[in-house]
């Protein structure tokens, strides 16, 4: 499956960004060019965007105001002096509310040195935002401008300086997050969470409850009840979810036909996944394609 490039991502997302900014680069400026890594500021304007994967890692800093990100089966409420790695090829979408204020680093597998790579691995399996107090915020803020400010000087060896600069913010949100794993989880948050990455590796295979509750050897009943009580949803809506934003995504940034679609997801027929799909979202998949396509090119 194809991912959306970087630079892809930047044309798709432009209004995203704030023109001339303090912080980072200005994408609208003409000299612009899109390399292995990018400082930037969105613009505060708000904005929602469609599911997508990335073939490249994004570092937010949320500085002002709130705004929700989607990552795979989670979704995370954004505050002020939050820091989460978004990594590539995860399922993403978010929705900015006015004036909200982030400060972004992008990177893609051309900027990762041994060392990132083994925190990557890290996060992967830890991907929950740390919401820092603040000292360690005032920390990263700082290696965040001291990041721009190489970009800006490129002084001799900058890229080198700035990929120690990044490595050190991987290793406080690290520890962030193994500060956070104090927390003692119940039984039932502990199925809760199992069963949401569960559905992120097998809902390709897997669609229905029983299919999971074998998996955690529990009862489909029992299963239901927890997700209940923990994100008070049904265990089959977030199964429902999953697929439904895999078929946003394929919609809108693939070239896939309706036919290929339907056999990537397993589904019997054509007509089987139009219905699957029309249920929530009230609309067929042709006009989902023919009004959201070109938003997500545009947007």
């Amino acid at each position: 499956m194809s991912l959306v490039s970087l630079k892809k991502s930047l044309e798709i997302d432009k209004n995203l960004y704030a023109k001339k900014p303090y912080f980072g680069m200005d994408i609208y400026a003409k000299d612009f060019e899109v390399n292995s890594c990018i400082v930037l500021e969105n613009n505060g304007e708000g904005l929602k965007g469609i599911p997508i994967k990335c073939g490249y890692y994004e570092l937010n800093l949320s500085l002002v105001g709130t705004s929700r990100r989607q990552i795979n089966q989670f979704e995370y409420k954004i505050l002020p002096r939050s820091l989460q790695l978004i990594l590539a090829k995860d399922m993403h979408s978010f929705l900015y509310e006015k004036n909200s204020h982030e400060y972004i680093i992008l990177f893609d597998e051309n900027f990762l040195t041994k060392e990132i790579k083994e925190l990557i691995l890290f996060h992967r399996k830890n991907q929950a935002l740390a919401l820092l107090d603040t000292t360690s915020f005032n920390k990263v803020l700082e290696l965040y401008k001291q990041i721009d400010c190489e970009f800006k000087k490129k002084d001799i060896n900058y890229i080198e300086f700035i990929k120690v600069l990044l490595t050190q913010i991987l290793y406080l949100l690290k520890r962030e997050k193994l500060n956070n794993k104090k927390v003692v989880y119940t039984r039932q948050e502990e199925l809760s969470n199992q069963f949401l990455s569960l559905i992120e590796e097998s809902f390709l295979t897997k669609k229905t409850l029983q299919d999971y509750a074998f998996i955690l050897r529990i009862t489909p009943k029992y299963l239901s009840k927890i997700i209940k009580d923990t994100h008070n949803k049904s265990a089959l809506y977030c199964i429902h979810t999953r697929i439904i934003k895999e078929i946003q995504y394929l919609l809108c940034y693939s070239h896939k036909s309706i036919k290929e679609i339907c056999s990537y997801l397993n589904f019997k027929d054509i007509s089987t996944l139009g219905r699957f799909f029309k249920k929530y979202e009230k609309i067929t998949l042709k006009e989902y394609r023919l009004k959201y396509q070109s938003q997500a090119i545009k947007r």
